[in-house]
């Protein structure tokens, strides 16, 4: 999916998650989930084979 987008699209979220690396925010705003051994976000992959 993110392959697919432009990365006009991708620029402005790729650098809001650069900061957030590297000030540490990302890890603060998350620190939950690294605790969690997995995690269902809701994401399929289907095949079919027709």
């Amino acid at each position: 999916m993110l392959a697919q987008t432009g990365e006009d699209a991708l620029a402005p979220g790729l650098a809001t998650l650069t900061e957030d690396l590297a000030t540490g925010r990302r890890h603060d705003r998350y620190a939950d989930l690294l605790a969690l051994d997995s995690i269902d976000v809701g994401y399929r992959l289907l095949v079919a084979d027709v």
